[in-house]
């Protein structure tokens, strides 16, 4: 009878355990798929400054424009190099 007791306290605390895990579970899912939400809206955001600094400019192919360090525009050709703008 002892032992009964023991392993009913042991099982009911190893249910209650996993029952935590799951609502932790759930609590962190949430919490990535907010975060992931906010950092698509912070590359959207991202690409409107971008679009409004660089005031929609692209490269002779249709290329994305880029801002390097020293303020230089510059986009990245077939190779993957950089090909800077003339002011």
């Amino acid at each position: 009878m002892k032992n009964v007791i023991i392993w009913s306290v042991i099982a009911g605390a190893a249910s209650a355990a996993i029952i935590a895990l799951m609502y932790k579970r759930e609590e962190a899912d949430q919490l990535l798929h907010s975060a992931k939400g906010l950092g698509n809206r912070l590359v959207q955001y991202g690409n409107k400054l971008k679009d409004r600094f660089l005031h929609h400019v692209k490269g002779p192919n249709g290329e994305d424009v880029y801002i390097d360090m020293y303020d230089r525009q510059f986009y990245e050709n077939e190779e993957g190099k950089r090909v800077y703008l003339a002011d």
